[in-house]
């Protein structure tokens, strides 16, 4: 059992919680993509003294489905972290972990809500009062959008997490009113969970601008422009064709910088004694995905080192990076995870929270190909996947010995998984088995180049199991519904 335990450790660290040549010789031009999306507008004021956000957002939502629309539906991810909350982002195996000075928790103030400039009583639904109705007058015919303006005040969580502050890190992410995804299945209403990451949003635009103290150093989803006034700091950020937007705080944050083949790559770091071999790590990562899957579109990519209890987390443009990784090697492999979430859930997009498997395995089994293109790195595809197959029988013979038998099946939502080293074994590792298995069984170029129609195909888009299932069958002309079958619903023995 100690064994087992000490092998759940590591994993969760390097993977748990994650952890073509290029198909365009041109950067995509993501003014013109950005054209018939969603714009954000907001304006945010963070107070480190009282650590407080006073934010006023106007959404300009645009109806791109099919559907005559009634309503407009936007998550409050930070319901989740109030005092209360049923749906908490925390499990009670972690609970220690990520309220290192005791049980802590947000606030959430909405002040003000609008519609096309009016006064409006929004509705709120949800067991934590997380998603916020907004009744449509008229009917929002497709193509045509809504403002939607949102005043508001948060009191941030002293938690070690994507949102809250411990010491003197500062998280931003999941903090501002977002709208729900409409697809064919209406509006998605997931609530959050504490297993994964359950997200599911649409590309839009950011117009931000930011202010904090002077003392403080900013990383941003995207490039931004600063100006210091007296004691604080302005920053403007314009982002095109995002799915989030997020944002790390520091005054400890020491930053190296490299442009490398027109992209200016910046490492926010803390204790890391050699931060060249972490930014070079970037720098490899977007080169070797570039080439693999598709053109990286933007100007820049930030790797941020901070508090966080988990191995790290990702968002456009910036990657969070946990500073408790205490093996080198393992924090090299969450980088590389987390930058190729850059096409698996940044890029192409996915209901992370119905199909957590979708762009976590397929970011995962990123890794192994990164190392196979990358031979100066400690870790090996090979090696890997022999650790992951050995872990995953173990995990899977200690639960069967406890409890009489397992449900490792993909089909499931992040919610329906009982436990976070279930979630973490069937997601990361079963699914990273499986697209290994995959890859041997149609050859590496059938492969890549199955793979490379995917990202061309679903870039910008939202993509389902049946997409990429359709890419991997028209690219090796090869029928692998009984693959998949296999695979998903439990059907295979790993041995």
């Amino acid at each position: 059992m100690k064994k087992f335990l000490k092998v759940f450790i590591i994993c969760l660290i390097a993977c748990c919680s994650i952890i073509f040549v290029g198909c365009k010789d041109k950067k995509d031009d993501l003014s013109q993509l950005g054209e018939n999306l969603s714009n954000y507008y907001m304006e945010i004021n963070y107070n480190d003294e009282t650590k407080t956000l006073y934010a006023e957002q106007t959404l300009e939502y645009v109806n791109n489905s099919d559907a005559l629309l009634k309503e407009i539906y936007l998550h409050l991810y930070v319901a989740n972290f109030c005092n209360g909350a049923s749906n908490s982002p925390i499990d009670d195996l972690h609970k220690a972990q990520a309220y290192p000075n005791g049980e802590s928790y947000a606030t959430l103030n909405i002040i003000r809500v609008q519609l096309n400039g009016k006064d409006i009583m929004p509705i709120y639904e949800g067991e934590d009062n997380d998603f916020m109705k907004v009744e449509l007058i008229d009917p929002l015919e497709p193509t045509t959008s809504a403002k939607i303006y949102v005043e508001y005040s948060v009191t941030l969580p002293n938690i070690s997490h994507r949102f809250g502050y411990v010491d003197n890190n500062v998280n931003l992410a999941n903090f501002y009113p977002i709208a729900c995804v409409y697809d064919d299945n209406g509006w998605s209403k997931n609530p959050y969970h504490s297993n994964g990451d359950p997200f599911y949003s649409e590309m839009a635009n950011y117009y931000v601008n930011f202010s904090c103290s002077k003392d403080l150093i900013c990383a941003f989803t995207g490039s931004v422009e600063e100006i210091a006034d007296g004691d604080t700091k302005y920053y403007t950020i314009n982002n095109m064709c995002v799915r989030e937007f997020a944002i790390m705080l520091s005054k400890d944050f020491k930053t190296l910088s490299k442009t490398d083949n027109g992209i200016n790559y910046t490492y926010y770091y803390l204790t890391d004694e050699t931060p060249d071999k972490a930014l070079q790590c970037a720098i490899d990562c977007i080169n070797t995905f570039s080439t693999l899957y598709y053109q990286y579109p933007y100007a820049c990519y930030n790797v941020v080192q901070s508090n966080f209890l988990y191995g790290g987390m990702e968002y456009p443009m910036l990657s969070l990076i946990s500073d408790a990784i205490d093996n080198y090697d393992d924090y090299l492999n969450v980088i590389v995870h987390e930058t190729a979430h850059q096409w698996w859930y940044s890029l192409v997009g996915n209901d992370q929270y119905s199909n957590p498997w979708l762009d976590e395995a397929l970011t995962e089994f990123s890794t192994l190909l990164f190392y196979d293109n990358n031979q100066g790195y400690n870790l090996t595809h090979e090696g890997m996947i022999n650790g992951m197959q050995e872990n995953y029988n173990l995990f899977t013979s200690v639960y069967k010995d406890v409890l009489g038998e397992i449900d490792t099946s993909l089909t499931r939502n992040i919610s329906e998984y009982p436990t976070s080293p279930e979630y973490t074994y069937c997601v990361y590792v079963k699914g990273t088995l499986m697209f290994d298995s995959l890859y041997q069984l149609v050859g590496k170029k059938q492969f890549l180049k199955a793979i490379k129609l995917y990202a061309q195909t679903y870039a910008y888009k939202i993509s389902t199991p049946e997409c990429l299932i359709a890419c991997f069958e028209k690219s090796t002309k090869t029928n692998l519904e009984n693959f998949f079958d296999c695979w998903i619903n439990d059907k295979v023995i790993i041995n």
